[in-house]
């Protein structure tokens, strides 16, 4: 998926006042999440900002700056997966399109 300068800019834009907390309208939110669905890249960001308005930037030398940098879930107790109460396939049924395909 390619998106014009304007398009991206834009993007990164609402993205960082997520990270940060700031007011973002709920169109806005719309919009990132329609591009967010369609590119693990825009996705990324997305989750990134949401752990650094959770949790705060974490530091990078520790397990939890590890997981926050890799966008990987972990820090959020509820996220953790628990085979004796979870289904996997219910797990994975917030994950983005793209990560439902592979």
């Amino acid at each position: 998926m390619f998106l014009s300068i304007q398009t991206r800019e834009k993007i990164q834009e609402i993205i960082r006042r997520i990270s940060i907390n700031e007011e973002v309208t709920l169109q806005e939110r719309i919009f990132v999440e329609n591009h967010a669905k369609n590119s693990s890249t825009i996705w990324a960001w997305l989750k990134r900002a949401s752990s650094l308005r959770r949790h705060g930037k974490q530091n990078q030398e520790s397990i939890n700056g590890l997981i926050q940098s890799l966008t990987l879930d972990g820090l959020e107790r509820e996220n953790h997966f628990n085979p004796k109460n979870d289904d996997i396939a219910e797990w994975f049924s917030g994950a983005p399109d793209w990560v439902r395909r592979s």
